[in-house]
């Protein structure tokens, strides 16, 4: 018999009238477990709701809706072993595939009750953490530039709609990136940085990232023609780009990127610009319920 859970659930407002989160909700207080549901309105609620309940000892914080939503819970649990579980109701929900965490909303519960949890590495940009992968250049803007209510509507195509746009208007961004041995100047398409492997939807810019290893995965698309791009699109979605022309690709602790103009940077599917970005790696730094990790099982 699994013990009773006090359990904090923090939900994006967006998915909160969905009748079986409410179902889910009422099953499990007529199981014994306690249940706070906090509903999110507006930004940084969903890390204000997680610290206070961190502050008062539950046992799991829940964070209820997409990757935006898992970040801000991340970042609420900074400094506590209050582990963190996933319940996958967003459009790409990019980091819970990769964790195993199922899209059914009871299969996904299962997962949080019955496992123990695992230590894993979270990641930080200019101070704030992240979970899964941060994204700049085509990749970011096409996110950034995808409309609210067309990801409400047409989910990942919206993305991929948007992303076309961007394709047929590619031009090259110029930047500064460095870090423990690593040196490159010079104009990019797309970079990215990755603790988790996938983002937008399952791309795999950084197949070889790991959450338990203390590093942070690179991977720059240098410029290149715009034919050559196209040809290569493919090969970053399945993750087969490694070792490509015009394809660099790192493993470091701690990374900067400098810019004289400024860089459109996706972070676990929210968007923001900056002129120098600094990222490092924060080992075994939370608690997480998984189904599994990236890279369990590889050769």
């Amino acid at each position: 018999m699994p013990p009773k859970r006090h359990l904090a659930f923090v939900i994006h407002g967006a998915r909160a009238d969905q009748p079986a989160l409410r179902d889910l909700v009422a099953r499990l207080r007529a199981a014994g477990h306690l249940v706070e549901p906090r509903v999110t309105w507006e930004g940084g609620d969903a890390t204000a709701f997680t610290a206070d309940a961190a502050r008062r000892g539950v046992d799991v914080v829940v964070a209820v809706g997409g990757d935006g939503t898992v970040n801000e819970v991340v970042n609420g649990l900074a400094g506590s072993d209050v582990p963190l579980g996933i319940l996958p109701l967003g459009t790409a929900n990019d980091f819970a595939r990769q964790i195993g965490i199922p899209l059914d909303t009871d299969a996904a519960m299962d997962v949080i009750l019955a496992r123990d949890p695992v230590l894993v590495d979270t990641a930080e940009l200019n101070g704030r953490r992240f979970l899964n992968v941060s994204t700049g250049g085509v990749g970011a803007e096409a996110t950034a530039e995808t409309p609210a209510e067309a990801k409400e509507a047409l989910g990942m195509l919206a993305y991929a709609i948007t992303g076309v746009k961007k394709l047929v208007e590619l031009a090259p961004q110029r930047a500064y990136f460095a870090g423990p041995g690593f040196e490159y100047r010079g104009d990019f398409l797309v970079f990215a940085v990755g603790n988790g492997r996938e983002t937008g939807g399952g791309t795999a810019l950084t197949p070889r990232a790991s959450l338990t290893d203390g590093l942070l995965d690179l991977c720059i698309v240098e410029g290149m023609p715009r034919a050559d791009f196209a040809r290569l699109v493919l090969k970053l979605k399945r993750g087969d780009h490694l070792g490509e022309e015009g394809v660099r690709y790192v493993q470091l602790p701690e990374i900067h990127v400098e810019a004289q103009e400024p860089i459109s940077v996706n972070v676990d599917g929210e968007s923001s610009d900056g002129f120098r970005l600094l990222y490092r790696v924060r080992p075994r730094d939370l608690h997480l319920l998984a189904a599994a990790l990236p890279g369990e099982g590889d050769d």
